[in-house]
């Protein structure tokens, strides 16, 4: 028989990986990924282990993309303009490229090192991998299915120690990455004669963040403000053609800038003119290269002599990069640190991320801090900022919580966390609109299964595990703990209105609510007994015992007052819960019971047992 199930969507957790159980200390494989918007920035791509979910922030409401990677998700990318091709890694290098609007995988690969970022070029017609201690840069595939649909496009080299961020030019021909020697590196994307690849150095802890500031915004700067010379008032000499950011985890940004002297730019063009071989060759480097094109052609011709009508890898050449400014985020305090930034070239907007729980958003090349709010008491694992600078997004692992701020009007958009050590028991209320979820961390909270998204965290009152939730009323949602309570939560005023509790301590493992709602039973560890109360009174009516185990479930009958328990001594007994001296009908199982459940009619029972029967 064939079940035509299909997964709906995911609820719990809207970002960050589950850690395991009773666990605080995040793996290698649980430190989360890193969130992305898309082109239009309504809709936010969070990875859920190894699931994505997708969020809808202007019709507040979520799905899960059909695809699922081999292990949990360590890195996503989304092609810009379109949206077409989505790229997942997962913690063990394994790679998708997955169609996003239709949810279909394309093809699989795996890389043999370890990836920690990966960026689409702004034209999409490539994209960039950290490779250990290199970049590789790919050539974008189609959305179709092909044999061989990944291409390599070159390998970049010169960084000591592992690439952890990289950043592309804003007309996608240079590449900017920093790795954990503490240093950066600028290549071109192709081959460019004359030029040679440029190491920037100046920080003592490894870097956090890379960004290329827009090269619209650069050269309107120039001309703006200092048409003579080009000298925007740095200690450099020189017309200033490109600048760049670099941000280390200690909290230091330094702003570099490049600079070509006006001697030599006019010297080349003289030699360009004179000598026509030299032309040729550049056009020769520029077409076996697959770079260049028609600046690139104009600029060798002499039909070009500005840089602002050139590609900015051609404009780099014979250039020299400098340190410019240096400021330091932690200023007031040494004990936080930067883990995460994202930078929006288009409006020179800076967010950081540090390891306290704040963010600081600021504006460049200025560094003057706009924003500063404290968002969680954990990590800010990763940081994003959609297209119009309007909304930021948050994703702390630790605590699984997704943010959505709007930094102008300071709101939150979107405000979502899972289980603080992970979800243990849930139950479907009776309409079937809420599911009630009981966590590790001995809090209940609510879900709407239709949008998906948690509504209320009640208030938590119980001080140990909960391992039971159970609805007695759409109004009413009972939870068990290993505290020894049963406690009921009312769900018009989000509060605990009744607590039941046992004549001896325990730790109750099961419980159960009869079909009326007024009767609640609940199972024990030790001692190995069954309590009844009043839903109503909140008095323990009975106690029922007889096992020789721990009881794991309990079930009532449908039609009749009939209780069924399954205990760890391998017995499933059926107890009438109306006649004070009958005797439990007992049956025996080959191995522990753990669970117990009647046929909706009440014609049968079955029970689960550790061995699989």
């Amino acid at each position: 028989m064939k079940f035509n199930y299909k997964l709906h969507r995911l609820c719990g957790a809207s970002y960050g990986t589950p850690a395991a159980t009773g666990s605080n200390v995040l793996s290698s494989s649980s430190k989360g990924s890193n969130i992305v918007f898309t082109s239009d920035g309504n809709n936010v791509l969070s990875p859920v282990g190894n699931r994505i979910q997708v969020l809808d922030l202007l019709h507040h409401s979520c799905r899960t993309l059909p695809v699922e990677a081999r292990s949990n998700i360590r890195r996503i990318a989304l092609s810009p303009k379109d949206d077409r091709l989505l790229i997942v890694v997962d913690v063990n290098q394994y790679a998708m490229l997955v169609n996003y609007h239709r949810g279909v995988i394309l093809h699989r690969f795996k890389f043999k090192r370890p990836v920690r970022e990966m960026k689409f070029s702004p034209d999409g017609s490539k994209f960039a991998v950290s490779y250990g201690k290199f970049v590789q840069v790919w050539l974008t595939p189609g959305i179709r299915r092909e044999f061989a649909p990944m291409v390599l496009h070159r390998k970049y080299t010169g960084l000591v120690g592992d690439v952890t961020t990289l950043d592309w030019s804003s007309d996608s021909s240079l590449l900017l990455a920093g790795g954990k020697d503490c240093q950066a590196r600028v290549w071109t994307v192709d081959t460019v004669k004359d030029y040679e690849p440029w190491t920037l150095i100046g920080h003592k802890k490894p870097l956090i963040g890379v960004h290329f500031e827009d090269k619209g915004k650069t050269l309107a700067e120039r001309d703006q403000f200092f048409v003579g010379s080009g000298n925007t008032g740095s200690s450099l000499a020189g017309k200033l053609v490109g600048r760049c950011y670099t941000v280390s985890q200690d909290g230091v940004i330094c702003t570099r800038e490049c600079r070509k002297e006006e001697e030599d730019d006019n010297l080349s063009n003289l030699d360009d003119k004179k000598n026509g071989l030299e032309s040729l060759g550049n056009d020769a480097v520029d077409f076996f290269s697959g770079g260049g094109g028609a600046d690139a052609l104009s600029l060798s011709t002499g039909q070009a002599g500005t840089t602002g009508s050139m590609d900015q890898a051609h404009a780099i050449v014979k250039a020299r990069w400098g340190t410019t400014s240096r400021h330091y985020f932690n200023a007031n305090s040494s004990s936080q640190s930067v883990v995460s930034t994202s930078y929006s070239s288009e409006h020179s907007l800076l967010v950081v991320g540090f390891s306290t729980g704040l963010f600081g958003l600021y504006e460049l090349p200025s560094v003057s801090n706009i924003h500063t709010l404290s968002l969680s008491h954990s990590t800010i694992g990763t940081v994003s900022i959609n297209p119009s600078a309007e909304w930021l997004a948050f994703g702390c692992p630790k605590t699984q919580q997704l943010l959505i701020w709007e930094w102008r009007s300071e709101t939150y958009i979107l405000k979502q966390s899972g289980h603080a050590y992970g979800m243990r028991c849930l139950a479907y209320s009776p309409d079937g609109i809420v599911v009630a979820s009981g966590g590790e961390d001995g809090t209940v909270k609510l879900w709407n299964s239709q949008s998906g998204f948690c509504y209320v965290t009640l208030p938590k009152s119980h001080t140990a595990a909960i391992t039971a939730v159970e609805f007695a009323n759409p109004t009413v949602v009972l939870s068990a703990s290993l505290d020894g309570t049963v406690r009921a939560h009312d769900l018009h005023r989000y509060r605990n209105f009744k607590t039941y509790t046992s004549d001896v301590p325990c730790q109750f493992l099961s419980m159960a609510v009869d079909k009326s709602g007024e009767v609640v039973c609940a199972g024990s560890a030790e001692p190995f007994r069954v309590c009844v109360w009043s839903v109503q009174t909140g008095k323990l009516t009975d106690v029922l015992t007889g096992h020789l185990g721990p009881v794991a479930g309990l079930a009532f009958h449908p039609v009749r007052g009939s209780l069924a328990s399954a205990s760890w001594d391998g017995t499933v007994k059926v107890w009438d819960l109306y006649k004070s001296d009958s005797t439990p009908e007992s049956f025996e199982s080959g191995a522990d019971c753990v669970c117990v459940a009647f046929r909706p009619d009440g014609n049968q029972c079955c029970s689960g047992t550790i061995r699989g029967l």
